[in-house]
C-alpha cells in the first residue's frame, strides 16, 4: 500500500495535534508540580512538631503565670485611687490644723 501526499499530510497533522495536546497537559502538570513544590517547601519551613509546640505552650503558660503573679503583686502593693485621695485628705486636714496653730501662736493665742 502506498499512501499519497494528502494522507501523509493528515498523519503529520494528527501527530502534531497529539504532540501539542501532550505538551499542553505536560506543561500544566509541571506548573502544578512546581506550585506543589513551593507549598511543600513552605510547609517544611514553617513546620512545628508536637514537642516544639508543647515547649512553646509551656513557655507561654509560664509567661502568663508570671504576668498574673506580677499583676496580683501590683494589686496588693499599690494604693487605689480612693485610698490615695483619702490619705491626701487626711494630710491636708493635718496641715490645716498646723497652719491654724501657727496663726494662733503668731497672734498671741497659745490655746
Amino acid at each position: 500500500m502506498e499512501f499519497g501526499a494528502d494522507v501523509w499530510w493528515l498523519v503529520s497533522l494528527g501527530i502534531t495535534a497529539v504532540t501539542s495536546v501532550i505538551g499542553f497537559f505536560l506543561k500544566r502538570t509541571m506548573a502544578k508540580q512546581d506550585e506543589h513544590e513551593k507549598d511543600i517547601n513552605e510547609i517544611k519551613r514553617t513546620y512545628v512538631n508536637k514537642d516544639e509546640l508543647k515547649e512553646f505552650k509551656n513557655d507561654v503558660n509560664k509567661g502568663l503565670d508570671k504576668l498574673q503573679r506580677d499583676v496580683d503583686s501590683i494589686k496588693e502593693n499599690t494604693l487605689t485611687r480612693r485610698e490615695f485621695l483619702q490619705s491626701q485628705s487626711k494630710t491636708e486636714s493635718k496641715i490645716d490644723k498646723i497652719y491654724d496653730l501657727l496663726i494662733r501662736r503668731r497672734n498671741g493665742n497659745d490655746s
